[in-house]
């Protein structure tokens, strides 16, 4: 330590460095952990999606959460909850501007590995 500030200046600068990446990762830490493969779907593509929904089942007020896929813009899912059977997930396929059909189940155990994922979202 020959005058002390060349190793507190330093240590200061790590200590500043450390923090600033710190604070910058953490909203990416909060926002992947649940939803990591899916985002909430916009306004319109969540109305498109409950149209298709009541195309299927009937009825849409059943919906709690309309999801779409990060990897791919083109899949989606509707959680719906009911009393008698719990908690589903309705995965639906984009063609053009018209959502259809592709799979339901428990969230996480129907389909593709690739609708398993995106129906994590459903909890």
């Amino acid at each position: 330590m020959n005058d002390g500030h060349g190793s507190l200046g330093r240590w200061w600068l790590a200590a500043i460095s450390a923090s600033v990446v710190a604070l910058w990762c953490a909203p990416l830490a909060l926002a992947l952990p649940a939803g990591a493969n899916a985002r909430p779907a916009s306004h319109s593509e969540r109305h498109a999606i409950t149209v298709a929904f009541a195309r299927e089942d009937g009825s849409p007020s059943e919906i709690r959460g309309v999801f779409v896929s990060r990897a791919n813009a083109s899949l989606a899912v509707a959680c719906a909850k009911t009393p008698e059977a719990g908690t589903f997930a309705y995965v639906f396929t984009r063609s053009g501007r018209r959502w259809r059909y592709a799979t339901s189940g428990r969230p996480g155990r129907a389909g593709t590995s690739t609708d398993r994922k995106l129906e994590r979202a459903c909890g």
